[in-house]
């Protein structure tokens, strides 16, 4: 069975693709080694060789990055040693062991200025414009460094437990409190809940022939911020509809791409078909929901 190294572990993405990687029939017999900030700095060089080398992974799942726009603006140097120093710990380990790599990338790396019909596709031309956006595309060069890699962009991600960075759950617990929640009208992308990009990252690693390359993992549909919060009040049936703003009104110190939007059409052709991201927002609503049941 596949050793399978997690960085991020008790991130967003890490939780829900430890949970899928048990629940399939396929993986659940696998042993998955997480490792979190927890348990040491990934930019430590020494403390990630030695962590890897202990387990001997045959695969490397890098979920652990800088993700804050703002935050990577205001402290480039914090941004470049998690997602640039820390992404090169794991490569230069992943390559001494012989390890599959699994990188996790973004939306962010392209301008979203001249979005294509249909949205970005793999091969389309990155062209960050923030300082997080540069750090991920790095990140993507670097990871090419290992043989069969797979480089996985996805955009929007929501479906966890901490609404600090969590926008949907964070949306949600404002709506059921009556209050109505400013939400960016003028962005557009893919919100994808956790739970169907884990399960999609699943299906691609137990495929007979390995996958490599760039892949993109979003559901399906595009949206803004104040769209989803508006499919969010209709699901709830409560709350008064969000305040739409612009992003100019924001404060942004960094700027993002008015339309990042990511094709699908390589993984549509390997046999898996995302939920669209209205169906997605109401199953984690039902879940919560459950949750308090």
């Amino acid at each position: 069975m596949p050793k399978v190294y997690l960085t991020g572990a008790d991130g967003l993405l890490g939780t829900a693709f430890a949970a899928a990687l048990g629940k399939d029939p396929l993986t659940a017999g696998w042993t998955v080694r997480g490792v979190a900030r927890k348990d040491f700095d990934i930019a430590d060089a020494d403390a990630v060789r030695a962590s890897m080398d202990a387990f001997a992974p045959d695969i490397v799942v890098h979920t652990a990055a800088h993700a804050i726009v703002d935050d990577c603006e205001a402290d480039p140097k914090l941004a470049l040693r998690v997602n640039i120093a820390g992404t090169s710990n794991v490569v230069e380990g992943c390559r001494r062991h012989g390890s599959r790599l699994v990188y996790i990338s973004s939306d962010y790396v392209f301008d979203g200025r001249t979005t294509p019909p249909g949205g970005y596709r793999e091969d389309d031309v990155p062209n960050p414009v923030s300082v997080y956006g540069l750090t991920k595309l790095a990140g993507e060069r670097l990871g090419a460094l290992v043989p069969r890699h797979l480089n996985i962009r996805t955009s929007w991600l929501f479906g966890g437990a901490d609404d600090r960075v969590d926008l949907v759950l964070d949306t949600v617990r404002r709506i059921r409190r009556g209050e109505r929640v400013p939400l960016i009208a003028d962005q557009f992308s893919r919100p994808t809940y956790v739970t169907d990009l884990a399960r999609a990252m699943v299906f691609l690693l137990t495929r007979e022939e390995p996958v490599t390359g760039t892949i993109h993992i979003v559901n399906e549909g595009t949206a803004s911020w104040y769209e989803v919060g508006r499919h969010l009040c209709s699901v709830l049936g409560t709350g008064p509809e969000p305040e739409p703003l612009s992003m100019d009104a924001c404060g942004f110190l960094g700027d993002r791409p008015a339309n990042s939007a990511l094709a699908t059409s390589r993984l549509d052709g390997l046999g898996f078909t995302m939920p669209s991201w209205q169906d997605a927002a109401r199953r984690f609503c039902e879940e919560l929901e459950g949750a308090l049941t």
